[in-house]
């Protein structure tokens, strides 16, 4: 599962919980990392998503009633870890990704170039 060699988009540990809509259900989900691209989650019991579908994701932050909301892609699974490619995401929900991104990469050059490789 290892392939961080071959990443283009730099991923911060984020252990919080969040949820997945799956079949008109909010599921509860554990962040281990994310990206401004994706999110790698373990679910807390069983869950639906079936690859290559799209399911609605709420990531809470810690200590603030602040939530990203993102439309995701199952683009694999392995064990109980999830990996999700972000296909749309709230307008505040980018800029709070973004920030929470500054703060866990190591500089904030690294951030811009993945925001331009973005909108390429």
């Amino acid at each position: 599962m290892d392939n961080m060699g071959n990443r283009r988009f730099k991923r911060a540990d984020f252990n919080v919980k969040g949820f997945i809509t799956c079949e008109n259900e909010e599921c509860p989900i554990s962040v281990i990392n994310i990206s401004l691209k994706g999110i790698l989650v373990v679910p807390d019991h069983e869950a639906c998503p079936e690859l290559g579908e799209t399911y609605p994701l709420r990531i809470s932050l810690p200590h603030s009633d602040i939530s990203i909301v993102t439309e995701a892609r199952l683009m694999h699974r392995e064990n109980q870890h999830y990996g999700f490619r972000f296909d749309s995401i709230e307008a505040d929900g980018m800029i709070h990704l973004r920030r929470l991104m500054e703060l866990n990469v190591s500089t904030e050059d690294e951030i811009e170039k993945e925001l331009s490789f973005l909108n390429n």
